[in-house]
């Protein structure tokens, strides 16, 4: 049995602390790919939730440019002598006890306005 040198015990010492060295930066070396690719993914992701964004911003403004160029539309328009008829009749509905529902079915008359006759009326009698 052959006993080894100093040297040769300094050479092998040497030659495992160069492997576990190298071993230890290609560990780190892949770690770091991958960290890489993965800020990559994530930076990918937010351009293109940028760009969607950015997209719908333009389209919002292109509709909002298209809104103000339309003249602005009236809420109410004048009374015709059809509507004034049914606004009188179903004004004296509401004062013989009549309830939305009936002026809604009967007259046509739309449900904000049968239920705003109807608690003016309820208003007037209390």
């Amino acid at each position: 049995m052959t006993t080894l040198t100093l040297t040769e015990w300094l050479l092998i010492t040497n030659l495992v602390f160069t492997l576990s060295l190298a071993l230890l930066v290609i560990e780190h070396k892949l770690r770091q790919k991958k960290h890489h690719r993965s800020l990559l993914d994530s930076v990918s992701r937010l351009e293109h939730g940028h760009e969607a964004m950015s997209q719908t911003a333009i389209g919002i403004g292109r509709k909002i440019k298209k809104l103000e160029k339309q003249p602005p539309q009236t809420a109410s328009r004048p009374l015709s002598e059809n509507d004034d008829m049914r606004f009188s009749q179903a004004s004296r509905l509401v004062g013989l006890g009549a309830s939305a529902d009936d002026l809604v079915e009967n007259l046509g008359v739309a449900r904000a306005e049968a239920d705003l006759l109807v608690s003016l009326k309820g208003r007037a009698t209390a």
